[in-house]
């Protein structure tokens, strides 16, 4: 039986194929970062090191496979890990304390592809008119993920309380 840190591992490894070769297929990889979002969704203390790892690998894999600078991503990957896993707590937050770690921990990795992305002659993204749309996209998936994710943690304690898992 595969624990719930290798399956996490496996699916943002797995988001970084997609995002690499079937988000450009269809016009994609310029507006949703797949791993991205999906890393700020999960981040909290207790699963940094896995995101860590799989930013790591992931990032480069996506690099690698776009003939992009190599760690640019990685680096993006681990600063939003970093950033949003502290925002978050290790507390159950609700929704809104959810939401404010996913839209920090993205500023965090455009801010970081911005600049780095600058200075080495690379930018990602949609640019110029489409530029405020595609942030406008990833702040409400980021939002309704995490009201997602919150009304289904507190379903989830509702059905089996906290102490009925310890014992």
């Amino acid at each position: 039986m595969v624990n719930r840190s290798t399956l996490l591992f496996v699916v943002l490894i797995t988001s970084a194929l997609v995002q690499a070769r079937l988000f450009p297929e269809v016009g994609l990889d310029r507006w949703i970062s797949l791993p991205l979002l999906l890393t700020l969704l999960y981040s909290t203390p207790r699963r940094r090191p896995v995101l860590i790892a799989a930013g790591l690998i992931g990032g480069l894999l996506i690099d690698t496979l776009l003939w992009r600078p190599l760690g640019l991503t990685s680096a993006a990957l681990i600063a939003a890990t970093l950033v949003a896993a502290n925002v978050r707590g290790s507390a159950a937050p609700g929704w809104v304390r959810r939401s404010a770690a996913g839209l920090v921990g993205f500023a965090a990795a455009e801010l970081f592809l911005a600049l780095a992305g600058g200075l080495l002659g690379e930018s990602g993204g949609a640019r110029g008119e489409e530029e405020p749309l595609r942030l406008l996209l990833n702040v409400a998936l980021l939002i309704l993920a995490a009201f997602i994710g919150a009304r289904r943690r507190d379903a989830q304690l509702r059905e089996r309380p906290l102490d009925d898992r310890l014992g």
